[in-house]
């Protein structure tokens, strides 16, 4: 595939001579468009598929930051390189503001301008990576092995089997001959067709979640979920501790001790028994069974059950950034499910006393911060109430719980943002508020019965 070049220059003989003298072929590229008009560079950028626009800085009709700044705001992946005969700092300190690649004076260099197609090259080409690489954390998600496969055979990472890491944390270090793809957050994953060193992760103060064995293809999701889960370590310990904790072990929830006690205790609605079973999740040989998956699982197999709780969807958590945003470590968890099951039969806030401007402050508060880390908890804050209460305000006035509510408005300008921009679908996730991206995908899919990807093919039709 080549990339499409428009060249607008008020002087016919400027573009004629890049024309001729630029190499072209040499980056892939080929000249499309040529214009002395800036309104005509309007429409041909708006209106045709352009990669690279070498635009002068003077045109009639619309300058060169007139287009930038058009570009800009209508999210056109098309980069930018100014050609101006001025040079003044204030022009190209608004090219910058606009995303310009680059800001050349002339007469031009042609070996400056050919840097500067490297450079757009470069962008262009990373934007490229990024939307393979959502297709291939969909394919991971639907557990698509050919689609996983084919990616993977791309980025030369081509084997039977896959060795599986994770690191939670602003971890800068590369880790060599490895795939790192984010899927949230300060969290990323990374695949090697090498086994890891484990030498190479001592030190970090970030931390690491390690598959303890190479797997194939069918079994990578699996892999990638539990090794997330192992990063989690210090929610269920209370800490971070000073260096890197290296975890390798996950067991999953059900085949704990306390799991069958647990779940009957649930079903049959015995509260007492409940709270005893949460307080012996405190003590260490029951409590080093359990990882942060499971500490999820048990929370939400209580509130779950509306016999126990009445506004059960709102305690419901999703993701671990949920969990770790709600809660500090897992004893703090176990006692908030406590004093939940506790107060579950006497809870009985002044119904009639509620005042509809709690719910316009609610509205407010999550309609601005949808796109950030909001909890239930942090609204009743702004308002200053008991969340249970702001539980039951919402749906008595909205006709639709406070999670259900959130995630339908997440979803709603992620769908905006994936048919009207050529945002990654990764940053559109953490721009909508998803931190997990694979919890964004799933919900999408759920919501929209498409990918993200392919709801964004359907929207260009």
């Amino acid at each position: 595939m080549k990339y499409k070049v428009l060249l607008a220059d008020d002087e016919p003989s400027i573009t004629e001579s890049m024309k001729v003298n630029i190499p072209w072929e040499k980056y892939d590229m080929e000249v499309l468009y040529t214009t002395t008009s800036g309104m005509e560079a309007k429409d041909i950028l708006l209106n045709k598929d352009v990669d690279i626009a070498i635009l002068d800085i003077r045109m009639p009709g619309y300058s060169g930051l007139e287009l930038s700044k058009i570009c800009f705001t209508n999210d056109l992946k098309t980069k930018i390189i100014i050609v101006s005969g001025y040079a003044e700092f204030s022009y190209a300190q608004k090219a910058i503001s606009y995303d310009v690649v680059g800001y050349l004076l002339k007469p031009v260099e042609y070996e400056e301008l050919e840097v500067q197609l490297l450079k757009a090259q470069r962008a262009l080409s990373d934007s490229e990576i990024r939307d393979s690489s959502s297709e291939f954390m969909s394919a991971i998600e639907e557990n698509n092995i050919e689609k996983m496969r084919e990616y993977l055979n791309d980025q030369g990472f081509d084997s039977y089997t896959y060795y599986i890491a994770s690191i939670y944390g602003e971890c800068n270090k590369t880790i060599p001959d490895t795939l790192a793809l984010s899927v949230g957050t300060n969290q990323s994953i990374y695949i090697s067709t090498k086994e890891y060193d484990k030498n190479w992760f001592v030190g970090l103060k970030e931390a690491v979640g390690l598959y303890p064995f190479d797997v194939n293809l069918a079994s990578m999701r699996k892999a990638i979920y539990e090794c997330m889960a192992m990063c989690y370590s210090h929610f269920m310990t209370g800490g971070l501790g000073d260096e890197s904790s290296i975890n390798t072990t996950y067991i999953d929830f059900h085949k704990t001790r306390l799991y069958n006690s647990i779940n009957s205790a649930i079903n049959f609605n015995e509260k007492e028994k409940l709270i005893m079973l949460l307080n012996k999740l405190r003590e260490p040989e029951y409590r080093n069974e359990l990882n942060i998956n499971s500490a999820m699982k048990l929370n939400n197999m209580l509130v779950s059950n509306t016999q126990l709780f009445v506004n059960s969807q709102d305690y419901y958590v999703y993701n671990y950034k949920q969990l770790t945003h709600d809660y500090a470590s897992f004893d703090n968890l176990l006692d908030n499910l406590i004093q939940l099951l506790d107060n579950a039969s006497s809870d009985n806030e002044e119904d009639n006393a509620f005042n509809n401007t709690y719910f316009l402050k609610i509205m407010k508060y999550i309609n601005t911060y949808y796109n950030e880390n909001i909890t239930l908890k942090d609204v009743a804050a702004v308002v200053n109430l008991n969340p249970n209460y702001v539980s039951q305000i919402f749906k008595k006035n909205a006709g639709t719980t406070f999670s259900h509510y959130l995630i339908n408005l997440r979803i709603t300008n992620a769908k905006k943002m994936i048919s009207t921009t050529n945002t990654s679908i990764n940053e559109i996730a953490a721009e909508t508020g998803f931190n997990d991206y694979f919890y964004f995908l799933k919900t999408f899919k759920k919501m929209t019965g498409k990918t993200p990807s392919e709801y964004r093919e359907e929207c260009a039709s």
